[in-house]
């Protein structure tokens, strides 16, 4: 583990020397490969010569970070090139006519292609020769921290994180019984919880929400998490697929008014509006108007950092939750330093600790974040490098508190750079973790060290190291969207802030400069009716990313999308999604870099352009939720870097010269097709496909017989597909990868006995009205499954006495299952198990 630096400030991504260097050393290796392929041995030896002088890095003045950069965004352009020549050389036909044509286009022909590299690598050479000069008059020392050889990956899901909860007892039965007490039953009762930033209300809220007291006295209970732009409309949706526990389409406030009526008429609920920021009594009072249906003795339990909005939402005074008490904090940190009991082996570690804990002020998130990144370090130096830092006395940054600071400090370069693009998304947001790796898969922060390893599992890593650290929270797995899904608490979103420095900017209505350096754009309150896009930004031509960060608000005219196209030709994300214009200028197949596109949401539009099937690069395409698109390019098979494809069309069949030439796709999510009524027959040729999703296709029969030649499948997910029956098992009995299986909303679900599923680790099950047991053929999973839920099936009635069997089962979730009665007797053989949660 490297050495904190003592005096030096906060750096942002674009002034951390040493996260540019190693960002460089990557990029460098990659150019290095392409030098060796065209046969460049001049450049050649430049090139490894800087890399084996750059096993480590200088202490640069701060010109240098400028100096790195240059030669970053060079080496990027040649592995952008050597990969754009790549593909188009996949796709060129091979008739002598298309030979002549294609000599004179500039990719296609070699002599062109090999003049062209040479100069770039010059210019790259030439960078880096000014870099070698000037850093001979330093001395350096190891310390490259973005890995060129990733080994030992994981492919499994990301695992649900537990934290534990230290010292919240008190605060919970005080809190339980205010819920409780009787008060003026004709008025909403409405309890606020204040205080700081990570003090723990959510966990809080949390602890009360699952408390037994509580969950015997209402009848329903309702959890919203409340966005920092407070619509009463979001508040409803929320509150609407808390009750149907599914992911309802859009509908309009008088829909949702309907709904929430008649979710909550004549119950006596609890309500949790955790994280609110809104201090305007006019949208409060127009939310709690709403909310008065229920039955006498319903509450409504809020938190929130701001005491005027408590002010304004409580009928009683607030709460004030404070900081841990010194040995309350003290337990949490080593809890999350060491394995259990681990600690007494480090006395001296604890007295450190014992100070540490002190300058955290009781604080529940720096403790456990702290913790988590000493996390089993036993060098007491590493220990006193964070006790006396300079940053616990340090002003800057106010809003990200020292300890945050620090353990960002200690992460390695390749997680630095991954949660720091991770400010994209808006404050309080759900993030769906699938998406959040695509990003940065498409922005090329993830690295493999040869092409057989899957840069989707190493960005699994990566989360699942950020997680370990307890950057990321709430993990939630296959729920709601049926997708894995967390969240990063808000001081942690500031931390990532200001570690994307000046790259990263939020567009609204409001800002007037825009910085030449910045590279990824969000636009929030912005208007997107017109076509104009702000002056500062116009000649921004290196542009990565563009966005649209509040929910349900994306661009409503075609022309401001062609003016973006137009101007920002280096983009690799576009993120237009929940958008309504009509139509998809033709000009974005001009957007050669282009890595990530999202159009889902649109209600409008009705085709994609055919120079879509330009984009050579796209590995992601997103186009759910778009109720009118007839169907995808006829020729979508051009595609050849497509990894991930999510679709929402009025087709009744995917031809099979479609969606089945893409043989690159990872993931095919088939979103609300209404019409589909088979698959194509041409999935046999999807062999690197590991999830395929199919979610609310109420029409669809059956599967082809060609899915057992899925081989590659590990996630298989089919929700709410009514006319859809599983009895027939000897279609997909050649998917013996299989490691999680969603099922939900189906007819039936019995089959003959199977072995087919001996790699199964989860399965849920789930909105299932005929099922009354667990299917015989999971008995082939009982070596392998390690979680299992069923929930919303109301004729469940027994666990079978097999259930013993599934000796490797750690997790098991019972939920709205009313007929279950009893649990098996051989329950004590899983000595597996961790978690049971059995409710309603």
């Amino acid at each position: 583990m490297e050495l904190l630096q003592e005096s030096a400030p906060f750096p942002s991504i674009t002034m951390d020397k040493k996260v540019l260097l190693d960002m460089l050393l990557v990029k460098l290796h990659s150019v290095v490969n392409i030098a060796r392929t065209l046969n460049m041995h001049s450049q050649l030896r430049k090139l490894e010569l800087f890399l084996r002088d750059s096993g480590g890095y200088c202490d640069f003045d701060n010109l240098v970070p400028e100096m790195l950069k240059l030669p970053f965004y060079d080496a990027e352009r040649v592995i952008d090139e050597y990969e754009m020549w790549s593909l188009q050389n996949q796709l060129l036909p091979s008739s002598a006519s298309s030979k002549v044509r294609g000599f004179f286009f500039c990719r296609s022909n070699p002599l062109a292609y090999r003049i062209r590299m040479r100069l770039e690598m010059q210019k790259l050479i030439k960078k880096l020769d000014k870099i070698g000069r000037y850093r001979r008059h330093f001395k350096f020392y190891f310390c490259s921290t973005f890995p060129l050889r990733v080994r030992g990956l994981s492919h499994t899901r990301a695992s649900v994180h537990y934290s534990g909860v230290v010292g919240r007892d008190i605060d919970r039965d005080i809190v339980v019984e205010m819920l409780l007490k009787s008060g003026n039953e004709a008025n909403l009762f409405v309890f606020p919880v204040v205080g700081v930033g990570g003090i723990g209300k959510t966990t809080l809220a949390k602890l009360v929400y699952n408390d037994p007291r509580i969950v015997s006295h209402f009848q329903l209970r309702l959890w919203v998490r409340v966005s920092p732009v407070f619509k009463v409309e979001k508040v409803l949706e929320q509150i609407v697929n808390s009750v149907r526990e599914d992911f309802c389409e859009k509908l309009d406030v008088n829909e949702l008014q309907n709904l929430v009526c008649e979710a909550l008429y004549e119950n006596k609920y609890l309500i949790v509006l955790d994280d609110v920021w809104n201090e305007d009594p006019v949208k409060w009072d127009e939310l709690k108007k709403l909310l008065t249906v229920g039955a006498c003795g319903s509450k409504i339990l809020v938190t929130t950092r701001n005491e005027a909005v408590a002010s304004v939402m409580g009928t009683v005074p607030a709460y004030c939750l404070k900081g841990l008490l010194s040995e309350d904090c003290l337990t949490l940190l080593l809890i999350k330093a060491f394995e259990q009991g681990q600690e007494v082996l480090y006395p001296n570690l604890i007295g450190i600790a014992s100070d540490i804990v002190q300058k955290c002020e009781g604080n529940p998130l720096l403790l456990v974040i702290l913790g988590s990144s000493l996390r089993m370090e036993t060098n007491e130096q590493e220990w006193d490098d964070v006790n006396d830092h300079d940053m616990w006395n340090s002003n800057q940054n106010d809003k990200i508190l020292p300890a945050l600071r620090m353990s960002y400090e200690r992460l390695p370069s390749n997680l630095k750079v991954c949660l720091a693009y991770c400010s994209i998304f808006p404050k309080g947001c759900v993030i769906e973790i699938d998406k959040m790796i695509q990003l940065w898969v498409a922005q090329g922060l993830i690295s493999q060290s040869d092409e057989s390893q899957d840069l989707e599992d190493i960005g699994i890593q990566y989360f699942q190291k950020l997680l370990s650290r307890s950057f990321f929270q709430d993990v939630v797995e296959y729920r709601s969207i049926f997708t894995s899904i967390c969240t990063l608490h808000d001081l942690v979103h500031d931390l990532a802030l200001s570690a994307a420095g000046i790259e990263f900017c939020t567009v609204n209505s409001h800002i007037q400069n825009i910085s030449d350096e910045v590279r990824h754009v969000a636009f929030s309150d912005y208007d997107f009716s017109g076509k104009e896009l702000p002056a500062s930004l116009l000649n921004n031509q290196a542009l990565r990313t563009i966005s649209f960060s509040i929910d349900g608000v994306g661009p409503m005219s075609t022309m401001f999308i062609e003016n973006c196209i137009a101007r920002f030709m280096q983009l690799r994300v576009l993120d237009i999604s929940d958008s309504c214009f009509d139509e998809l200028p033709s000009s974005v197949g001009e957007l050669t870099y282009l890595r990530y596109l999202d159009v889902s949401g649109n209600g409008s539009i009705k085709e994609l352009p055919d120079s879509v099937n330009k984009l050579w690069r796209l590995q992601t395409l997103r186009v759910s939720h778009c109720a009118r698109l007839e169907g995808l390019p006829r020729d979508i098979g051009n595609l050849i870097s497509l990894r991930h494809l999510h679709i929402t069309t009025k087709q009744a069949c995917f031809p099979d010269e479609g969606i089945g030439c893409l043989s690159s796709l990872c993931s095919l999510h088939i979103h609300s097709c209404n019409n589909l009524v088979s698959l194509s027959e041409g999935l046999q040729h999807l062999t690197s496909l590991r999830t395929l999703a199919i979610i609310g296709c109420p029409r669809l029969t059956f599967f082809p017989s060609t899915m057992k030649h899925l081989t590659a499948l590990e996630n298989l997910l089919i929700v709410d597909c009514e006319e859809l029956t599983l009895l027939e098992w000897q279609d997909i009995e050649g998917l013996r990868m299989l490691r999680s299986l969603v099922i939900g909303g189906l007819p039936e679900l019995e089959s003959k006995d199977v072995q087919c599923l001996g790699n199964l680790k989860m399965l849920v099950l789930a909105g299932l009205q005929q099922l009354v047991t667990l299917p015989r053929w999971l008995e082939g999973s009982s070596a392998t499954l390690q979680y299992l839920r069923v929930e919303r099936c109301p004729n469940f009635a027994a666990l079978p006495k097999w259930l013993e069997n599934l000796t490797s089962l750690e997790k098991l979730e019972i939920s709205k299952c009313c007929k279950l009665s009893s649990l098996p007797e051989g329950m004590s053989c899983l000595t597996n198990l961790k978690v049971l949660r059995i409710d309603n």
